[in-house]
Order: structure tokens, then sequence, then C-alpha cells
């Protein structure tokens, strides 16, 4: 086998093997989320809609 064709074999499996562990990496992210993201969304109010009838950058 060439070298171009290892890298690409190899580079294949990395990426099935990162596909197979999205769903657990997902599921990780959801059930412990990073402190940082996690005060910044409770910092953050929630913004009032835009009246009707007006554009929200003027």
């Amino acid at each position: 086998m060439s070298i171009i064709a290892n890298v690409g074999a190899y580079a294949g499996l990395a990426l099935l093997a990162l596909m197979a562990l999205t769903p657990a990496l997902l599921e990780l992210d959801q059930r412990f989320p990073v402190t940082r993201r996690a005060k910044a969304a409770r910092k953050t109010p929630a913004k009032a809609p835009a009246p009707a009838g007006r554009l929200a950058s003027v």
C-alpha cells in the first residue's frame, strides 16, 4: 500500500471512531455542561421581542 492509501485508511478509521463516539459525547455534554457556558447562560437575561412593524436594527 502506498502512503496516501495508508493515510486515507487511518483517516477513515478515525472518522468512523468519531462517528461512533458522537452519541456518548453529546450525552456527556448534556449531563455535565461546561461551567463557563452554564454561568454565561444564567447571567444573560432573556431579550424582549422586537415590536411588530419595526426593524430590530433601527
